[in-house]
């Protein structure tokens, strides 16, 4: 019985390494992170300038790094009001152009959770997160010495994590290079 009981516990060890084996990214796997849009002093969804950036930033994307295969914003929060709003109205317009699925399964502090399921992917994933939140995002992603977002003013640069034989690397920190209209004309 005892010798029966070992076996047990045994194979149930075993079979539950998968589950403790830390995810090892693959080669080749790029993560591009941005903010979302300008916002307005008071309110938890775009101004007009951050909506001309959200409908600039498919073009922008593509031509420095293609179509992403994945993306992600935070989860929204909703009740009384919708916020992290921004995250989801900034990627909306690349979501529509090239049919992607956004997913927002994830609170904007949950980056360990979020990078856990990022790091299972393969190809280019979009996210946008965030300021306060993406150092601890690349960090999540592995990127060692990830520094702070710019400022709290800084809605146009983009990171790029990137890892080779399971390293994570922050590769980039580029910039969108749009100066959006302040005015609304959509």
């Amino acid at each position: 019985m005892i010798k029966q009981l070992f076996v047990l516990v045994g194979i149930a060890v075993i079979a539950s390494l998968p589950c403790l084996a830390k995810t090892v990214p693959s080669d080749g796997l790029k993560v591009v992170i941005i903010r979302h849009g300008e916002k307005p002093e008071t309110g938890d969804n775009l101004s007009c300038q951050g909506e001309n950036r959200a409908l600039q930033i498919p073009e922008v994307i593509k031509q420095k790094y293609g179509i992403p295969n994945f993306s992600y914003v935070p989860t929204l929060s909703l009740g009384s009001s919708t916020s992290h709003a921004r995250m989801f109205q900034t990627i909306t317009p690349f979501a529509i152009k090239y049919n992607l699925t956004v997913n927002s399964s994830y609170g904007e502090k949950d980056t360990s959770k979020a990078a856990a399921d990022v790091m299972k992917k393969t190809g280019m994933v979009l996210m946008v997160w965030e300021h306060s939140n993406i150092q601890a995002l690349a960090t999540s992603l592995g990127a060692k010495n990830a520094p702070p977002w710019p400022s709290g003013d800084d809605f146009d640069s983009i990171w790029v994590v990137t890892y080779q034989k399971g390293v994570a690397t922050l590769t980039t920190t580029d910039s969108e290079g749009i100066t959006p209209s302040p005015d609304c004309s959509f």
